[in-house]
């Protein structure tokens, strides 16, 4: 719940918050500092979705030599450790823990910058760099796949 209100004197605010308020808002007040709350509120319930849905993730994500450890952040190709930018880290981990589920660059973004993508590049960059990490041949690339005019796949381990 979040009040939108333009009553701001602190007993009208602390009002709300005893009744169930979750934010306070005053008039007049930007809509992007609106947004911004909302956005906010959104993550915090995925959140606690996540932990009360009582699935557990597993400890360590295999595909062939690929090993991702969310707990640790740490990946490992054929048993070498890899580097990996906390973004590069967050996208292979979406696409490891969905295996051949094809994944649009505009829906990566989302999911891993937490807002709306106004341009897709920054994507392409990204993946282009896990690939010089993690693959053999990044020009053949034997994890991260393409799927033209859709997005991008992890391969499903055989």
């Amino acid at each position: 719940v979040l009040f939108l209100s333009a009553k701001s004197e602190d007993v009208d605010k602390l009002h709300g918050f005893t009744i169930g308020a979750d934010d306070y808002l005053t008039k007049p007040f930007s809509s992007v500092e609106l947004v911004a709350r909302v956005k906010a509120r959104l993550r915090r319930y995925e959140q606690i979705l996540e932990l009360k849905s009582g699935e557990a993730a597993p400890t360590v994500l295999t595909n062939g030599g690929l090993e991702l450890d969310p707990a640790r952040k740490e990946v490992f190709v054929n048993g070498d450790p890899v580097h990996l930018t906390p973004k590069e880290f967050s996208i292979l981990e979406l696409l490891m823990r969905h295996p051949g589920q094809v994944f649009s660059a505009q829906q990566i973004y989302e999911r891993i910058w937490k807002e709306e993508a106004i341009t897709t590049e920054t994507i392409t960059v990204h993946i282009r760099k896990l690939r010089e990490k993690i693959e053999a041949e990044p020009r053949h690339p034997q994890y991260i796949q393409v799927v033209w005019g859709v997005g991008y796949k992890i391969r499903k381990d055989t």
